[in-house]
């Protein structure tokens, strides 16, 4: 593919430029697009240009890498954000679709980084209302324990997503194949489609990287701790706490219910749940007539500000700029989304 010598004029760049020059020229310059003075409609046109620019450029430059490597494949990867709160089945439904439409050949991976962690809920006094009302229940992924100070918690694995909101695509560059996904209309959206980013093969591995594929082992954890696994009557749990609690050696054995290793939970772990925490809460609800571009939003799926591009109150539909793994990122929300920054 010939280079286009006008899209290093675009992005302030000379022809030698590296990869990580032209996506540190980019975010520059679009950062300054947005921050800077002029009509809506000049700087959606300017965004465009360096979008276009970058995405061509970007895609040179990892296909003259790839030959210098031998590699002939035109796969890349791709992000698109997910509006499925349960990413794993959307996965199912596109591989579903892409095996429909026989497409097995233009998609070669989806992605959607998790691991599975321990999490430790509040201390929990024996008098508190928080506790089970007449049983302690153990599962293979949540366990009571008592604490040595008589208060419980309760233990349990969780599902975590670092990236939530966003699935990742190995796929070929091939407009047919996203227009074809885009229609089938499962809840995504690739991310400043139709000039795509790439996402180099470094990133994806630095984000797998951060990543544990091992289910930790709860009893380990509790053992290290110095826990004791309760189970069966409250009452009894309860009642005990009411004097000091002193752990014996011989006492070891009693009331603890191992969970042997080798069982397998990992498709019971629930996922890590979304709260919005009280600064979110207490945000306002933003009011579509009143925005305006270069206003700062708050993207409350995501947990992050975004600048206004775009208002378009007819079809309820707002374009958001937001800073994604420090590239700058399009995506498109309807008002109910947004609050105010």
């Amino acid at each position: 593919m010939s280079i286009n010598t006008e899209y290093y004029k675009i992005l302030n760049l000379n022809e030698n430029a590296s990869i990580a020059e032209i996506e540190e020229s980019y975010e520059k310059l679009s950062d300054q697009v947005h921050a800077g003075k002029g009509s809506r409609e000049i700087k959606n046109i300017r965004l465009e240009q360096l979008r276009k620019a970058y995405s061509s450029l970007i895609e040179t430059k990892m296909e003259a890498e790839d030959e210098k490597l031998g590699l002939t494949s035109s796969f890349r990867w791709y992000v698109a954000r997910s509006y499925i709160a349960n990413e794993d089945k959307l996965i199912e439904s596109l591989w579903d679709k892409i095996r429909q439409h026989k497409m097995v050949d233009s998609v070669k991976e989806i992605v959607s980084f998790k691991e599975t962690v321990i999490d430790e809920g509040e201390e929990i006094f024996p008098d508190s209302a928080e506790l089970p009302k007449l049983a302690f229940k153990n599962s293979k992924t949540t366990i009571w324990v008592k604490l040595k100070n008589g208060n419980f918690r309760k233990i349990r694995l969780r599902v975590k997503r670092p990236f939530k909101c966003f699935i990742f695509f190995n796929m070929l560059n091939d407009l047919d194949v996203f227009v074809k996904i885009n229609s089938w209309a499962l809840g995504l959206s690739f991310l400043e489609f139709p000039n795509l980013k790439v996402i180099s093969e470094e990133e994806i591995k630095e984000m797998k990287g951060k990543v544990s594929d091992e289910i930790p082992d709860l009893n380990e954890y509790i053992g290290e701790k110095g826990y004791e696994i309760v189970s069966g009557s409250v009452s009894k749990h309860v009642n005990e706490s009411a004097s000091v609690y002193m752990r014996d050696e011989e006492d070891d054995e009693e009331g603890v219910h191992l969970i042997e290793k080798e069982e397998k939970f990992a498709g019971e772990v629930k996922e890590e749940e979304y709260s919005y925490g009280p600064t979110d809460r207490t945000r306002e609800n933003i009011v579509i007539e009143k925005l305006k571009a270069n206003d700062f939003v708050y993207v409350s799926e995501m947990g992050t500000k975004g600048v206004v591009l775009s208002v378009d109150v007819k079809q309820r539909i707002v374009t958001v700029n937001i800073n994604l793994f420090g590239r700058n990122q399009t995506i498109k929300c309807k008002p109910e989304q947004l609050k105010e920054f």
